[in-house]
């Protein structure tokens, strides 16, 4: 069976467009089948007698031009936005073609009435043009500024709809993305890694092996209540950077130098959920290697005026391949077995949530390891 792609945002904004063509298209109808009715009752009143087939033929072509330049308002509003900046161009824009419409219209209008209006009594065609000049040009000219109130209201009603969907998929987005983080704090090998080293230490040392498992518990709890908000206090999240440091010395032994720092400042600070924990196990999955001595990761934490900077830095082997220096973070080397799944996870997490208000900077530096800095701006409400 084959599977039928989701609706899009994009594609509800399309068929809501072609939904609208038509119905400014075919509105049209509905006043020109009453002006054929008055035409009727009004000739039957005054002693010019018009069929009713013969009143439709006449209103109708007159009011489904308005079918036609309708659509080209309808383009006008999909390609001249309403825009305070540019409001001098659109004014004069819309004045030029209100303009041709309407003189086109009266030119048309006075044409029918003429072939029309003959049949009752005979009129000249400049009468006729002189005679909607006096009695339509007015019309005309408030139906199309009508037109594209009703055209822009229109839009702006789609674009209210697409902003409500587009939110309601980001806020579905930023589910499945703390599901994702959730997935990748669990990590499957980090697991299996921590209860193979609890079942080695229970060898030697139950107590320690205990309280490793304590560990982890307590590890899976916090993130358990972390993964329900998109964004946490650093206190949080600093929490379970700890409990994963203090499960992986487990592993890395205790060569494993770890200094978190935080600005007392930048404590109640919110940040996305898992935001650390990916950089800290980066660093330790790709820069150092378990039971070699002197290895040290370091967290650096700080308000600084109005953004809240976070630095990560190992004295590991460093990173190969192609580094940025800008917000828009290029992962080194997109694969499962390298840095592209968390790192990677983490940029489209902070677009998501901060669009180009976020820096994300990595490096290699000088005496020996990687340095990643995230800026992310502080919201004070």
């Amino acid at each position: 069976m084959s599977s039928i792609p989701p609706v899009t945002i994009a594609d509800e904004g399309v068929r809501l467009r072609r939904v609208t063509r038509l119905q400014f298209a075919v509105v049209w109808v509905i006043p020109a089948v009453l002006a054929a009715l008055q035409i009727v009752l009004i000739g039957d009143a005054s002693g010019a007698h018009y069929s009713l087939e013969t009143a439709l033929y006449w209103q109708g072509a007159s009011w489904m031009m308005w079918g036609l330049w309708s659509q080209v308002v309808l383009t006008l509003v999909d390609r001249l936005k309403l825009d305070s900046a540019r409001l001098l161009p659109w004014i004069a824009i819309h004045v030029a073609v209100s303009a041709v419409i309407c003189a086109v219209n009266v030119f048309a209008i006075a044409w029918l009435d003429h072939i029309f209006g003959s049949i009752g009594q005979v009129t000249s065609y400049a009468l006729a043009v002189r005679v909607v000049l006096v009695n339509h040009l007015d019309f005309q000219v408030v139906l199309y500024w009508a037109v594209v109130g009703a055209a822009y209201m229109v839009e702006f009603v789609r674009r209210y709809r697409e902003r409500d969907r587009a939110a309601a998929a980001l806020e579905q987005k930023l589910a499945m993305t703390q599901l994702e983080a959730l997935r990748m704090q669990l990590n499957p090998h980090f697991l299996f890694n921590a209860l193979n080293s609890v079942a080695e230490l229970m060898e030697v040392n139950v107590k320690e092996a205990q309280g490793t498992l304590t560990r982890v518990a307590d590890l899976l709890r916090l993130s358990l209540r972390s993964a329900g908000s998109s964004l946490i206090p650093v206190w949080q999240e600093i929490e379970l950077v700890e409990l994963y440091l203090q499960i992986a010395r487990v592993r890395y032994g205790q060569g494993l130098d770890a200094d978190i720092t935080v600005d007392p400042s930048a404590v109640d600070v919110m940040l996305p959920s898992f935001l650390l924990q990916p950089l800290v196990e980066n660093a330790l999955k790709h820069g150092l290697a378990p039971g070699h001595p002197d290895q040290s990761v370091e967290v650096h934490v700080k308000r600084n005026g109005g953004a809240l900077e976070i630095i990560v830095e190992d004295n590991g082997r460093g990173l190969d391949g192609l580094l940025t220096t800008s917000g828009r973070f290029l992962a080194t080397t997109p694969s499962v077995d390298g840095l592209g799944i968390g790192l990677t996870n983490t940029r489209m997490r902070l677009t998501m949530l901060y669009g180009d208000r976020y820096a994300f900077r990595m490096s290699n530096q000088p005496s020996g390891g990687c340095r990643v800095e995230i800026r992310l701006p502080v919201d004070d409400r």
